[in-house]
């Protein structure tokens, strides 16, 4: 006597389940968190920004100073910026970042 056809489909289906069944979540890693040039800037962050033969410098400080934006935005491949007088945002690719910088005025 041969086995059915719709015994083979539901022997098929058990096994691909059992072999093919989703991953647990053991089995993969956890996800890194990605860190880019931006990732110590902060939304509201002070900030000072020189353009320089068309690339810019993103400068920070710990006790402020002489500071001429806010962090508006941040993302992984561009920040926006906005100037004290919170009339002009710029968005800032990060290709157009030369440098972002921390000046520390604190010794640790």
């Amino acid at each position: 006597m041969s086995p059915t056809p719709l015994l083979l489909l539901i022997a098929g289906a058990i096994l691909a389940g059992t072999c093919l069944g989703p991953p647990t979540a053991s089995s993969q890693p956890a996800p890194a968190t990605r860190r880019t040039v931006f990732s110590h800037l902060k939304v509201g962050q002070p900030v000072t920004l020189k353009e320089r033969a068309g690339l810019y410098e993103v400068g920070t400080v710990d006790d402020g100073g002489v500071l001429t934006h806010k962090v508006a935005e941040v993302g992984d491949d561009y920040i926006a910026v906005r100037d004290e007088a919170g009339v002009a945002e710029s968005r800032i690719p990060v290709t157009a970042v030369r440098a972002v910088t921390h000046l520390k005025t604190r010794p640790e």
